[in-house]
């Protein structure tokens, strides 16, 4: 090495280098020698040096990098991100090797980098985008600083991270650096949302099937097939509030379809294809569900449906694996329907099936008694043969093929709403909605959101658009019952609709046609209630245009058998029974007695014996109890004579026709003649 000096010397070069020397006790010492030639008219004499002791410098030196090499070791040794950052310049002062693997960048790539343009990409610090800093934040606050965040790993997929960032604060008290370290929680938050999803769902299955046996119970408990289909569709509208519902349900052949849905006419109007389609339900043994998507098999009723509603679903309505009919759901506009929602539907299907089965076949065997009856015994759904039930009939007959305004008076229980539904089937309206209001049922201010709507947001609880009873009437009838209880401001708007068939939503401001006939009831006098300013003058003579008094029970009491007879063979079927008569003490005792309930009373006192009765007879003992008391008092007759004044006042009613009397008293005519002759009864001539 000497040598080699000692010639760079001579070729006029200096040089500095470390040399390892020995010292007299024999240690070691490292000394840095600076060389220069010595020249002399251009002559090399020699070499100048000079040595300087190096070792302490060496010996710290070499201690600072083992410092390092350690601090870089615990640095990369923490498996969280972690990234020094100076909150002056935002430049990054150190990164660990979890960090650079993040970000998918090498050490130098990312040293003395701003941190916004390595982990965001940014070309200008994240405070001037609006976007919040948990860095500047530390620094600014002296605090540490927590929070998520989502930022893009080294393959530009988003991850969440857990940020901590803590201030490292100088001498004088004011931060220096700040150190952040990142936590990737992706996996662990999308664990908490999926568990928090899996509660809230489980909520939800317990409360539809809460939801479920509750609405279960009140269908269950519907006495006719309309009024159990219109809760339905009222039940469905909730769920599907901007959908349409339409209830197909066949007959008790299942060959066609009972006509329960308005527009279904509308909407098949090709010769055989709601028979095909009948035809191809009666295959159906088990739920499925009928959807747009449902491919080139798909029957033409649902083709036609398909391009009526963009999105619409369909459940088939089983009974002990028969389909009884089809469910149809459709929106005009593309609509998603949640698979819980489908689920609810069809467990709500499977509840009531049954009872929607059971129904149709009652109605089917009523429709086939009023169709063997030689005289009109009946109207719709009223029954009754006598005199003033005749003129009720023929009145409305007259007024069916009429708009005008209706007001069906009488008592509780006499068939104010049968009458309405009478006169609505036969109308040119029978194919559009019929809907009740009960007018007493709700206070002022809710009657007025049930009649005519609300907007959203009108009034506390608006959580949505409601549309009233009179659109959802728009093409049918309106029954307006108890309309003497309504209060006068809705009196007067529900005068400005009937003048020019227009209103307004609770809190709209937009007028709405709807074209809509209103019947309307009342068990009070109107009239009265006009003298005394409880009612307007001017709506009473918009609703009376046409007045249909319904006769109380007490009025017509020789219907009261064929009553009887009717109200015996539905719930023979409701109960599950074969009960075949009635007893003449008791019929004896329902003729008696003044009914001042009405005909919903006597169906009351039918249901109630034929529950209590084990045998094929209705006896005077199954009766209620009211029935029961005047017939037990102390100057009870017997049965000789009671049996004499039945005959005698079956006589009477039907003036002396024995052929008449025999058939309503269910005897032979030559038992009654018998019977005359032992009891001596002569007809009276007054």
């Amino acid at each position: 090495m000497g040598k080699a000096q000692l010639e760079r010397r001579r070729h006029g070069f200096s040089d500095s280098y470390e040399l390892p020397l020995r010292r007299q006790d024999g240690s070691s010492l490292i000394s840095l020698v600076a060389a220069a030639p010595l020249m002399v008219n251009g002559s090399f004499l020699g070499s100048i040096g000079i040595a300087t002791d190096i070792t302490h410098l060496k010996q710290v030196e070499k201690e600072l990098r083992s410092a390092k090499e350690f601090r870089e070791k615990i640095i990369n040794g923490i498996t969280d991100n972690l990234v020094v950052i100076d909150p002056r310049t935002y430049r990054i002062v150190q990164a660990n090797d979890s960090f650079l693997g993040r970000v998918g960048l090498d050490y130098q790539a990312v040293l003395g980098k701003p941190c916004y343009q390595v982990m965001l990409h940014r070309h200008s610090p994240c405070k001037e985008g609006g976007i919040s800093c948990p860095v500047l934040q530390a620094a600014r606050e002296k605090l540490t600083a927590f929070g998520d965040r989502v930022y893009p790993d080294g393959q530009g997929q988003e991850r969440i991270l857990q940020i901590s960032a803590y201030p490292l604060l100088d001498n004088q008290g004011e931060v220096d650096l700040v150190v952040r370290l990142e936590r990737d929680v992706t996996d662990k938050r999308k664990m908490e949302e999926a568990l928090a999803f899996r509660s809230r769902e489980l909520q939800k299955t317990q409360h539809q099937l809460e939801t479920l046996f509750e609405i279960s119970r009140q269908m269950n408990a519907k006495d006719s097939l309309s009024e159990l289909i219109e809760a339905l569709i009222t039940k469905t509208g909730e769920i599907f509030p901007d959908s349409e519902s339409l209830f197909l349900v066949m007959d008790a052949n299942r060959t066609d379809f009972l006509h329960l849905s308005p527009g279904l006419d509308h909407i098949v109007e090709q010769p055989g294809m709601v028979a095909d389609f009948v035809r191809y339900l009666g295959k159906i043994q088990d739920p499925q569900i009928f959807n747009v998507a449902n491919g080139p098999h798909t029957p033409a009723f649902l083709k036609i449906i398909s391009e009526i509603y963009p999105s619409w679903f369909g459940l088939p309505i089983l009974v002990q694996r028969q389909c009884i009919g089809l469910f149809l759901v459709g929106s005009r506009r593309p609509t998603d329907y949640p698979k819980g929602d489908l689920h609810f539907i069809q467990a709500l299907l499977d509840q009531t099936a049954g009872h929607v089965r059971s129904l149709v076949l009652h109605e089917a065997e009523i429709n086939q008694l009023r169709h063997h009856q030689a005289t009109k015994v009946s109207h719709g759904g009223l029954i009754g043969r006598s005199q003033k039930m005749q003129e009720v009939y023929e009145l409305i007959d007259l007024v069916s093929a009429s708009d005008a305004t209706v007001l069906i008076t009488g008592d509780n229980g006499t068939g104010k709403e049968l009458a309405a539904q009478a006169i609505h089937q036969r109308s040119h309206r029978s194919k559009g909605p019929f809907v009740v209001a009960n007018c007493s049922a709700y206070s002022p201010t809710l009657l007025e959101s049930e009649l005519f709507g609300h907007e959203k947001g009108s009034f506390t609880g608006a959580i949505r658009q409601k549309k009233g009873r009179i659109e959802r009437a728009h093409g049918g009838t309106l029954f307006l019952d108890e309309i003497g209880d309504i209060s006068p401001a809705t009196q007067v708007l529900l005068l400005r609709f009937l003048q020019d068939h227009y209103f307004e939503r609770v809190g709209g401001e937009r007028a709405i046609e709807a074209n809509v006939r209103v019947l309307a009831a009342t068990n009070q006098d109107l009239q009265k209630a006009v003298e005394s300013g409880n009612f307007r003058d001017d709506l009473y003579y918009r609703l009376n245009v046409i007045a249909i008094h319904m006769p109380s029970l007490r009025e017509r009491k020789d219907d009261i058998p064929l009553l009887c007879w009717h109200f015996l063979s539905k719930c023979n079927l409701k109960e599950k029974k074969n009960i075949l008569k009635i007893s003449a003490n008791a019929m004896q005792a329902l003729m008696d007695y003044d009914w001042p309930g009405n005909v919903r009373q006597l169906e009351n006192a039918i249901n109630h014996a034929v529950i209590i009765t084990q045998g094929e007879t209705i006896r005077r003992r199954h009766l209620p109890r009211f029935l029961k008391e005047g017939m037990d008092s102390p100057h009870a007759t017997s049965l000789a004579e009671n049996e004499r004044r039945l005959i005698l006042r079956v006589l009477q009613e039907a003036n002396w026709n024995k052929h008449e009397a025999a058939r309503r008293l269910q005897l032979t005519r030559s038992t009654l003649y018998s019977k005359i002759r032992r009891y001596g009864l002569e007809k009276t001539i007054s």
